[in-house]
């Protein structure tokens, strides 16, 4: 994310100012550092949130434009995570897929939402 950020060169000051002086090795930070320094490259990148959220959203979307939806108008999760369950072949809901996993899957579901639109 530095390096995308183009904030390479100033690793180390950028280290130091979240472990409050502590160390400028990002192998050093504590879990929470680590997630404040990513948390603000998010913010530098104009990421809000993190990637994997913004894959599970493109889902969501992709559900709701297929009416998986419940008489309330939010997304019918059952629907959706058993869709995964089945047609995934990892097994899971939604929520429990990791990052490096969801590029695929979102893969997937667009086809099914390809099929939708072909059909209407």
């Amino acid at each position: 994310m530095l390096n995308k950020a183009g904030l390479t060169a100033q690793k180390e000051d950028i280290v130091a100012s979240f472990s409050d002086e502590r160390t400028v090795h990002i192998t050093d930070l504590t879990q929470k550092e680590a997630q404040e320094i990513v948390k603000y490259l998010n913010t530098y990148l104009g990421q809000e949130g993190n990637p994997s959220d913004k894959m599970r959203r493109k889902i969501l979307s992709h559900a709701h434009e297929m009416h998986w939806e419940l008489l309330d108008g939010r997304v019918d999760m059952v629907r959706v995570n058993n869709w995964c369950i089945r047609f995934s072949g990892k097994n899971k809901p939604l929520d429990q897929f990791k990052y490096s996993e969801l590029p695929t899957l979102v893969s997937q579901f667009e086809l099914v939402y390809t099929d939708y639109l072909k059909g209407i």
